[in-house]
């Protein structure tokens, strides 16, 4: 990417830096804050984040469709994302207070402080990531600028793990846990008028690439692609912590996979590039059985074993999710883009929600802080299935680009051949 590009898109980076440790807070370490913090039960912990999840994801639909043909400016979309950052920013601080309520308000606290969180954080998502669609960018250009914003937020997820992760499992949920909340609150309000002060402008379009697979996947293709992907990373990330206290003895799958995430992202723009997507996607596959057959092994709760297994499930999912967005940006940009990211982002929560309230019912079946130690008990065996779903997911993803690709490739053999005849 030119420097005067990178230049240009380093507020929407560092925007979504910040946001996305809103996001990674709310989904890696709220389920383990409310349940060990909090003193919920694992049904009530579900409960909470499912019904919140699915009412986010409602409201970015809403959102969406609102907006669709009305957001096609970058500066319009940015002072959206502003208008409701101090509000969203508020309802975080509030939920991350909730062990300073009396016991007997606690679920109450949560629940109504979680729903104003979910409410609000729509209003800064759907603008931010219409953005991607909405600058003028080709479809290689838009893939180099997601891939740059997965970084953005692989940097995000290690930020959360390594500095508020810690603070939980060691039993910190107060003064210090409330002071990282207020410090990163303060980071989004900050890049938020950043961005709205310096919106993705002036940017001209990228050199032409290739046309990666030449066909875009149908959008049912992709949604059901993306709800399998995100129910299964869901239970994965959500888990991540409780191993890490119960099991590993420490952050470092947390850690790993937001390192796995974040530099695999050159590698997988490259790979999309030489081998297409298809091609990509068979690779993300790979990495993610021989993450799934290290947590089986003796390796799993070693030094080593954490280290592969974490950077394989961030490298493996991130190159997944990579492909999906891919997808989803080219139809975006057509036109219509918030309703685009609205419905994705929709379906994404929902699959979400399902996958805390299936969490919640295995843990809640389960003496999880002694049985996860045991790599065939039924928590462990949920991480590992989470990473065998994940990879069937990026083969049945790359069966379908070739599937569409290959009546494609017949045609335009046939423009040349009639070309050439003519």
């Amino acid at each position: 990417m030119r420097p005067a590009l990178a230049a240009a898109l380093s507020p929407y980076l560092l925007a979504h830096f910040a946001k996305s440790q809103l996001w990674h807070a709310s989904t890696l370490l709220f389920g383990f804050f409310l349940t060990e913090a909090c003193g919920l039960s694992a049904a009530a912990m579900s409960g909470v984040m499912a019904a919140t999840l699915a009412l986010n994801g409602v409201v970015d639909a809403a959102l969406g469709m609102r907006w669709r043909g009305r957001m096609v400016g970058l500066a319009g979309a940015a002072r959206l994302q502003l208008a409701a950052t101090p509000a969203t920013c508020l309802f975080f601080l509030s939920f991350c207070a909730t062990p300073l309520v009396g016991a007997e308000a606690r679920l109450s606290w949560a629940l109504a402080t979680l729903l104003a969180f979910r409410l609000a954080y729509p209003f800064i998502d759907v603008p931010q990531n219409a953005m991607v669609a909405l600058a003028p960018l080709d479809e290689d250009g838009r893939c180099t600028l997601l891939a740059r914003r997965n970084v953005a937020s692989g940097l995000a997820s290690i930020a959360v793990g390594g500095l508020a992760g810690p603070l939980l499992i060691h039993g910190h949920a107060d003064l210090p846990w409330l002071t990282w909340a207020a410090i990163l609150s303060s980071l989004v309000c900050a890049t938020g008028w950043w961005l709205a002060r310096s919106p993705i402008t002036g940017i001209a379009a990228m050199p032409a690439q290739r046309d990666d697979d030449g066909v875009a996947l149908r959008f049912a293709t992709i949604l059901a692609a993306l709800a399998v992907m995100v129910a299964a990373s869901s239970l994965f990330r959500t888990l991540e912590p409780y191993y890490a206290a119960y099991a590993a003895g420490g952050v470092g799958l947390l850690l790993w996979a937001g390192i796995g995430g974040l530099v695999s992202q050159p590698a997988w723009l490259a790979c999309r590039r030489r081998v297409r997507t298809s091609g990509a996607l068979g690779a993300a596959a790979l990495v993610l059985v021989l993450a799934a057959l290290i947590l089986l092994g003796p390796l799993r709760a070693t030094a080593a074993g954490v280290i592969l297994a974490g950077f394989g499930f961030g490298a493996g999912a991130s190159g997944l999710w990579l492909m999906l967005w891919a997808a989803i940006m080219r139809r975006a940009a057509a036109g219509g883009a918030t309703g685009y990211v609205g419905v994705f982002t929709c379906v994404s929560k929902l699959a979400q929600a399902a996958a805390m309230l299936l969490l919640g019912r295995v843990l809640g079946a389960s003496a999880y802080r002694d049985t996860l130690a045991d790599p065939h008990s039924p928590p462990s065996l949920l991480i590992v299935a989470a990473l065998a779903t994940l990879a069937a997911t990026c083969v049945a993803l790359a069966l379908a680009c070739r599937q569409r690709a290959a009546p494609a490739a017949g045609l335009r053999v046939g423009r040349r051949n009639a070309v050439s005849g003519s």
